[in-house]
């Protein structure tokens, strides 16, 4: 056969059968009912009732005078009313009778009843395990003896791709057990609102209100992803869905479950990105990850040896290319068992232990601020993006951007340039972290302010000499 012929015959047939596979599959020859029969008696719609208290006004005081009402003829009175929401639940574990589901928490929020609409039609309270601000889920219980009700089988998210087939299940707009299809559009996508922290997989799948806290699954039926937000200029779906990935909840489900609180690893530090400028200082500009700024005096990162100045890629083998995903990696550490950073430190890419604590809340974590080392943010003196304003004659240094209230360094202001710290140069932030590393009990700092020359010492305690 000729060669020409051949190569346009074996061209048509691979078209040919393309064609076809496209046609079956729009023609309705390939079906997501076997996926949909496995995983709606997983999936559960979530009511929820709550009670609030509002003064109204209800009218006039006519015993006081009928005819001319004055501000205190006018009373009010307390009124009680009901506000009912919506959502959806994933049931992820099962002990005895008992059943434990999955949703977001701004699906239950401040919930004085919960009621859950199982699969088959059957109601049932339910109550709260725990929640997860952090994280934007809760997980509710309810005790049944229906043998309908399945756990869904979790999936692997860290193994889901762009252009995968994706189902999203749940009650949009109160429409139980609603399936909708579409692919993952991206992953990795950040929203802090409310300082949560995730990386959302983005899919098209169609996402309404209700689905909230319904389950995201792959084509095997299997949990992926707790459908948790969209963006809309309608109010309705436009193909723009983000779910919470699977295997960032894991331990958070759990440790609801078992102890009705997350225990989130910590360290003790604060971290941020690098300017590519910067990144060139630290000889870093090819790898992706978050620079250590801050310390917290007798944290595990300071008691395990990690110093301002190391640049951390990975955390027990878990990119860390940006601050949340180092929240995460951090959070999911176990506390008090070794956890492996990967870090560059003065341009050499090593492997250090550090054992996590367990994070304090709010409050605690606010009142350290004193034990902050060095206590401020620098960054390299660099004329073509910084404006140096007052201190026009300095050449090289570090421009303090950030200072910590009540930490060691608070003395000094943002816009200080420091030029010397112990008697050496500092000519841009490797030198800075290298001469603080050095020696951190006690600590001297040459700095010009409106451009005025000043040598100051300080001690571990924040306390000035």
């Amino acid at each position: 056969m000729n060669k020409k012929y051949f190569y346009l015959l074996s061209a048509n047939l691979l078209l040919f059968f393309s064609c076809s596979s496209v046609s079956r599959f729009l023609t309705g020859n390939i079906s997501f009912s076997p996926v949909a029969e496995k995983v709606l008696p997983s999936v559960v719609h979530v009511r929820v009732v709550d009670q609030k208290t509002q003064q109204t006004p209800e009218g006039w005081d006519f015993s006081y005078n009928p005819f001319t009402p004055s501000p205190g003829n006018i009373f009010e009175e307390k009124k009680e009313f009901f506000e009912e929401g919506l959502g959806s639940g994933v049931i992820i574990r099962q002990e005895g009778e008992r059943f434990f589901a999955v949703t977001n928490k701004h699906v239950i929020a401040d919930a004085d009843k919960i009621t859950v609409k199982l699969f088959d039609g059957e109601f049932t309270e339910a109550f709260i395990a725990g929640v997860d601000e952090r994280k934007d889920i809760a997980v509710i219980y309810f005790d049944s003896q229906n043998t309908n009700i399945k756990v869904i089988s979790k999936g692997d998210s860290d193994t889901l791709k762009v252009g995968d087939w994706v189902l999203a299940v749940g009650s949009p707009f109160g429409f139980d057990s609603s399936v909708t299809s579409g692919i993952v559009s991206a992953l990795g996508r950040k929203n802090n609102a409310g300082g949560n922290i995730s990386d959302f997989i983005q899919t098209d799948a169609s996402i309404n209100t209700g689905n909230s806290g319904g389950a995201l699954v792959n084509t095997k039926g299997e949990l992926v992803g707790i459908n948790s937000w969209i963006t809309t200029t309608t109010g309705g779906s436009i193909g723009l869905g983000f779910a919470i990935p699977v295997n960032n909840i894991i331990k958070s489900v759990d440790d609801l479950i078992n102890f009705g609180k997350v225990k989130y690893g910590w360290i003790g530090v604060i971290a941020g990105y690098l300017p590519d400028f910067e990144k060139e200082i630290f000889n870093v500009s090819d790898k992706k990850g978050i620079m250590v700024f801050q310390t917290i005096k007798e944290g595990p990162a300071d008691i395990n040896g990690l110093l301002p100045g190391d640049f951390i890629m990975k955390v027990n083998n878990r990119e860390t290319p940006d601050v949340d995903s180092l929240l995460l990696a951090v959070g999911e550490a176990e506390e008090g068992t070794d956890a492996d950073f990967l870090i560059v430190r003065e341009g050499t890419v090593i492997v250090k232990k550090l054992k996590p604590g367990l994070r304090e809340n709010k409050t605690e974590l606010a009142e350290r601020t004193y034990t902050y080392w060095p206590g401020i943010t620098v960054i390299t003196v660099n004329k073509k993006y910084i404006n140096l304003n007052d201190n026009k004659d300095v050449e090289s240094g570090v421009i303090v951007s950030y200072v910590e209230k009540g930490a060691v360094l608070e003395s000094m202001n943002a816009g200080d340039i420091i030029t010397e710290v112990n008697g050496k140069t500092v000519s841009n932030t490797r030198d800075f972290y290298r001469e603080l590393n050095r020696s951190k009990d006690n600590i001297s700092v040459k700095y010009f302010r409106e451009n005025k020359e000043f040598i100051k010492e300080f001690k571990y305690t924040g306390k000035e000499k």
